[in-house]
């Protein structure tokens, strides 16, 4: 029970100490939260420890020749879609959160207790970038509602700005063969 308790402020220590503060957030659950070239990546997805039931894996944004990677705590079962970023303090500069679904949903995101802004990058069956939306904290009900203009069957949030820093826009592909996703 104490561990459990300390497990998330033994991640943030990890954090801290490997130097990937910065913005971090908290998000999700909606109704079922310096540009480099060739991806780069800034942080060691080993840096990302697995926590509170959270596998760690890579996503790859591509371009023709651009890929950017990038960590990220995979929610693929609906109490950790529920959970997704809340409450957390820190998230690396260049590290996100994959939101997997096993088909495509219509489902809003909301920022109820974030505690940072993220940005969420929706992306269709067909493995494309269809929208980014900016989304920011709430600690108190109502709390706006982040809905994606089409269905989609994964979500990827980051720290607010990653996507406009990295130019990833509509149109990019994401690539996950990671736990919970095929393909893409």
């Amino acid at each position: 029970m104490i561990v459990r308790a300390l497990l998330p402020a033994v991640l943030l220590l990890v954090l801290a100490a490997c130097g990937q503060g910065g913005p971090v957030s908290q998000d999700t659950g909606g109704d079922t939260a310096v540009p480099t070239s060739s991806a780069a990546l800034t942080v060691d997805p080993a840096t990302l420890r697995p926590s509170e039931g959270f596998d760690v894996s890579e996503v790859v944004f591509t371009d023709g020749d651009e890929r950017i990677t990038m960590p990220v705590l995979v929610a693929d079962e609906p109490s950790l879609r529920s959970t997704g970023l809340m409450r957390r303090t820190e998230l690396a500069d260049d590290a996100g959160m994959l939101f997997v679904f096993d088909e495509p949903t219509s489902g809003a995101f909301w920022m109820k207790d974030t505690l940072l802004p993220l940005s969420i990058a929706f992306v269709g069956s067909d493995g494309t970038v269809q929208q980014v939306l900016d989304m920011e904290p709430c600690a108190a009900n109502p709390c706006p509602r982040y809905t994606p203009d089409d269905p989609y069957v994964r979500a990827v949030e980051a720290n607010q700005g990653y996507f406009a820093a990295h130019d990833i826009t509509v149109g990019w592909s994401l690539e996950f063969g990671g736990r919970g996703g095929g393909g893409q």
